[in-house]
């Protein structure tokens, strides 16, 4: 018994230590991350795109909604290749209109990052309107340089109250 109580001893210093030692890393990928969202804000696709690793995946973002919605389509919704064409086609009409940048503000709540040796997973959600919109990245070292390698976007809309 007394073996087992400091093994667990033994080993949550170790998980503390290792905890420790990717602090730098954890404030790497929340500049990474806050470099793609500040991109997103004002449109610059190209800073965008250059934030995703050249095998990223993308599930678009879906929506559940209070009310339906009469022009979701299912096929809009599997995985892709690099960032979603939501996004960018958001970005497009961002531009396209009269508007300046910033287009929007987007402020992470409750982040949370992990980091596993050269992998990270942040999570975090959006508020605004009876809408939570949840989002998850991994994100990988790839020549020393955090990648985003899959993004998992869903919203969730309330009812209006």
């Amino acid at each position: 018994m007394k073996y087992w109580c400091w093994l667990a001893i033994a080993l949550s210093s170790v998980i503390v230590c290792s905890s420790d030692a990717f602090s730098d890393d954890r404030e790497e990928v929340a500049a990474a991350l806050t470099r793609f969202l500040r991109a997103f804000e004002n449109g610059e696709l190209e800073v965008m795109e250059a934030a995703f690793a050249s095998d990223a995946t993308s599930f678009p973002r879906a929506r559940v909604s209070y009310e339906a919605a009469p022009d979701l389509r299912a096929a809009d919704y599997h995985r892709v290749r690099g960032m979603g064409p939501q996004m960018r086609a958001l970005v497009v009409r961002f531009r396209a209109s009269d508007a300046k940048p910033p287009y929007m503000q987007l402020e992470p709540k409750d982040l949370e990052i992990v980091v596993f040796t050269d992998a990270a997973l942040a999570t975090f959600h959006l508020e605004g309107n009876n809408r939570v919109s949840r989002r998850t990245f991994v994100l990988a070292k790839r020549d020393g340089v955090w990648k985003i390698v899959h993004l998992h976007a869903s919203n969730v809309e309330g009812k209006p109250e």
